[in-house]
C-alpha cells in the first residue's frame, strides 16, 4: 500500500479490522489486535466493498453474540438496526438476562451492540427487515418466557434457548430462514 500524497478520508476499526479509505479512493484492511487495536497483519486492499447508501438503507435482524466470564457460555440476544458505513450503529436489542435459575426481559433502546467491548460474532437473520415485521418481533420477543428453573439442577436453558425459540416464532411467520436458526444452533454453548 502506497500512501504518497494521499489524504485519509475515512478510518474505523469492526470486528478486528482495520479499514482505511484514501483520497483516491483505494480502500485498505488488516487484522488488528482486538484488545490494544495494534496490527496483527499487512495492508490488503478491499475489492468489492459494501454501497455506504444501500447498506445503511435496510433494516437488519441480527443475533449477538458476546463473551461472558471465562467458563461462562456466551450471552446471545436479538439486534435490529439500520448499518452505518462501518456496519454498525445503534439500535434495539431483545435479550433476557440473569442467573439461569430466574432470567427476566433486559430489552434496551438505542445501544451499539457491535461496538461493545464483549461483541464475539454476529449472525443477520433478515437482511432487509419491513415494519410490520419488526412490530412482530418486538411484539415475540415481549412475550416470549424468558427461562426459569425451580433450581441449578434442573436448568435446561438459557438465554441461547430463548433467542432460538424466538427465530422459531419468527420463521413460522416467515420473517427468518429456517437454516439460519439451524446454523445458529451449532454455535450453542452446553448449559453448565
Amino acid at each position: 500500500m502506497s500512501s504518497n500524497q494521499l489524504t485519509v478520508i475515512h478510518n474505523f476499526i469492526r470486528f478486528s479490522r482495520e479499514y482505511i479509505e484514501y483520497s483516491d479512493g483505494s480502500k485498505w484492511t488488516r487484522k488488528v489486535d482486538p484488545e490494544s487495536g495494534k496490527p496483527t497483519s499487512d495492508w490488503t486492499a478491499v475489492e468489492a466493498p459494501v454501497s455506504e447508501v444501500e447498506e445503511g438503507s435496510r433494516l437488519q435482524l441480527i443475533v449477538v453474540a458476546q463473551r461472558q466470564a471465562d467458563n461462562e457460555p456466551k450471552h446471545w440476544s436479538i439486534f435490529c438496526h439500520r448499518p452505518n458505513s462501518s456496519g454498525t450503529g445503534k439500535g434495539t436489542v431483545w435479550q433476557v438476562k440473569g442467573d439461569a435459575e430466574y432470567m427476566h426481559y433486559q430489552h434496551t433502546l438505542n445501544t451499539d451492540i457491535l461496538n461493545s467491548r464483549s461483541f464475539e460474532w454476529h449472525q443477520v437473520v433478515n437482511n432487509n427487515l419491513n415494519e410490520s415485521q419488526l412490530a412482530r418481533v418486538e411484539q415475540i420477543c415481549n412475550s416470549e418466557p424468558p427461562p426459569r428453573a425451580a433450581n441449578r439442577a434442573s436448568v435446561t436453558e438459557n438465554c441461547q434457548g430463548w433467542v432460538i425459540r424466538v427465530l422459531y416464532r419468527l420463521a413460522k411467520e416467515g420473517i427468518v430462514q429456517q437454516n439460519a436458526i439451524a446454523v445458529l444452533q451449532r454455535y450453542m454453548d452446553p448449559i453448565n
